[in-house]
C-alpha cells in the first residue's frame, strides 16, 4: 500500500472510514532502490480498485505489474488476447483470494461462498452462476481463436462440466504467449485443487491458510501421477 490505506476508526463502521494518503513516489523510490541492493525484482500488487497514478509510478519505477488471466477483459467483458498484456508484468490465472482455475470452472467458488453466507439470497447467486457461464463461454471463444484447443473439442462450455487436461494446458499456453516477463502458476492451479487458500469476508465459516494441498513437495519431485 504505497498509495493509500483505508483506516477504520476503533468502534466504527467501515462506511465510517476514510483513506489515508502516503508518499507514492518517495515510497516507490524506496522500493526501487532497495530492490537494486538487493539484486531482486519487485512485483506490485495491482489488483482490484487501483487508481490509474499508481500504475504510472510503477511503469517508471520498473516495478512488474500483476496482471490475472480472469481480470484482464475489454470493454464488453470480452478476454483480451496475450499480446495485451504488458511487457513489464508477471501474469498468472489466478491468487491466494480467488478461485483456483478447477474451482472456478466447476462454480465452487460460487458454491463456497452460498455456503458461507457471504451470498445473501439465491437471486444473487442465480445472477453469479449465470455470468460464470458466460464468462467460461468467453473464456473458450478467445483460446479457440488461438488455436490452443483441440479442433474437436466442445465448442460449448456446459458440455464440458470439469477442467480437462486440454482446457487446463490452453489456459497456462495462453499466458505463455504474452509478453510479459514472468509466468507464475500456482500450485493449486499446477494439480487441478478444486479449493482456494482464503475466502475474503470469512473467518470461521471456511478454514482459509489451513487446506492441505493433493500433493506434498516431495511427491511433486517423484511422484508420477504428480509428475
Amino acid at each position: 500500500n504505497l498509495m493509500r490505506l483505508y483506516w477504520i476508526p476503533p468502534g466504527l463502521k467501515p462506511t465510517d472510514g476514510a483513506y489515508v494518503c502516503y508518499p507514492l513516489h518517495e515510497l516507490a523510490a524506496v522500493v526501487a532502490l532497495e530492490s537494486r541492493r538487493a539484486r531482486c525484482m519487485v512485483i506490485g500488487e495491482d489488483l482490484g480498485t487501483v487508481a490509474p497514478e499508481v500504475r504510472a509510478v510503477m511503469a517508471e519505477r520498473m516495478l512488474l505489474s500483476y496482471r490475472l488471466f480472469y481480470f484482464e477483459r475489454d470493454a464488453e467483458g470480452d478476454f483480451v488476447p496475450p499480446a495485451a498484456y504488458p511487457r513489464d508484468a508477471l501474469v498468472a490465472v489466478s491468487t491466494h483470494d480467488l478461485p483456483t482455475l478447477a474451482g472456478f470452472w466447476t462454480h465452487e467458488d460460487i458454491e463456497t461462498r452460498r455456503r458461507t453466507g457471504i451470498i445473501p439470497d439465491d437471486a444473487t447467486y442465480h445472477q453469479q452462476m449465470e455470468a460464470r457461464r458466460r464468462d467460461k463461454q468467453k473464456m473458450l471463444e478467445v483460446l479457440f481463436s488461438l488455436n490452443l484447443l483441440p479442433p474437436a473439442y466442445p465448442r460449448n462450455a456446459a458440455d464440458t462440466p470439469e477442467l480437462t487436461g486440454e482446457l487446463h494446458n490452453a489456459i497456462v499456453g495462453f499466458l505463455a504467449m504474452a509478453p510479459s516477463q514472468m509466468l507464475l502458476i500456482n500450485q493449486e492451479d499446477l494439480t487441478k485443487e478444486v479449493h482456494q487458500q482464503n475466502v475474503p469476508g470469512t473467518t470461521w465459516q471456511y478454514p482459509n491458510w489451513g487446506r492441505k494441498m493433493g500433493y506434498t513437495l516431495e511427491q511433486l519431485r517423484s511422484h508420477p501421477p504428480a509428475r
